[in-house]
């Protein structure tokens, strides 16, 4: 019987050592990060537009997700593509739309993100300017995020550079509310209990047929930063092996 004791604690041991070595990478949909990264689930989307309602000055856009924990999409989305979008940002006071001024900062209220894994990649990684609510929104819903309003606001923008060669940089937080992602992100460790923090930054405005070059459409990059919950069963491995080493000390101390 003690022999069957040792052999079980033995394996539950050695169990765990593998599997905190190799159960760790995570894959949600074809998408793979590892929890244990010192990068963690921070990203960068090298393809991103922003759009902004001449009218409203509500910001919307697409991206394409080109680096993950560190990794191009070759390794952390093999055969499929992770898109983006985002809208609902509504400014916050009497100034509702940007202008090629530096120095001014615009709050933001409310607003949404979702991502999305798509296993047949239609989406250009390089061209922000072919990029759809088509292309960007199929596939199956990756995570399904909110802003999260401190002090009521989700996100600032501000205007730098010259009046001749402006540039938006914009920062905020998210929370993420649902997706084939959301038991590995909802971690509640950014800036106030935030799942997700973003910046971006558009330095180019190209002109679009029927719109002269301004702030109203641009081109840019963006970068996320986030904490992710390793596999429910790769935890469980590890507690059973922490307790089969725990039972072997004890038996060894009585002896």
């Amino acid at each position: 019987m003690k022999s069957f004791k040792k052999i079980v604690l033995s394996l539950a041991t050695a169990a765990a050592f593998v599997g905190s070595a190799q159960a760790s990478m995570i894959n949600v949909g074809g998408v793979m990060f590892d929890p244990d990264s010192l990068l963690d689930f921070s990203g960068t989307s090298a393809t991103l537009t922003q759009s902004i309602n001449p009218l409203t000055g509500v910001l919307s856009g697409y991206g394409v997700i080109t680096a993950l924990s560190g990794e191009n999409a070759s390794t952390f989305c093999p055969g499929c593509e992770l898109t983006l979008q985002y809208g609902g940002f509504h400014p916050i006071g009497a100034v509702a739309v940007p202008t090629a001024t530096p120095g001014l900062a615009i709050s933001y209220a409310g607003g949404w993100m979702k991502l999305f894994v798509d296993n047949t990649p239609d989406a250009s990684a390089t061209n922000p300017l072919l990029l759809t609510a088509a292309n960007t929104g199929d596939g199956i819903l990756w995570a399904d995020l909110i802003g999260h309003a401190i002090s009521g606001v989700t996100l600032t923008g501000n205007v730098e550079g010259t009046v001749a060669k402006p540039r938006l940089k914009d920062g905020g937080t998210l929370d993420i509310i649902g997706g084939a992602a959301f038991q590995h992100l909802n971690t509640n460790e950014q800036e106030d209990g935030a799942d997700l923090a973003f910046t971006s930054s558009f330095s180019t405005f190209p002109t679009l047929p029927g719109h002269p070059k301004s702030l109203f459409f641009a081109t840019g990059t963006g970068n996320f930063d986030g904490n992710s919950i390793p596999e429910p069963g790769s935890i469980a491995l590890i507690g059973l092996g922490l307790l089969g080493a725990a039972f072997t000390r004890r038996s060894k101390a009585k002896k």
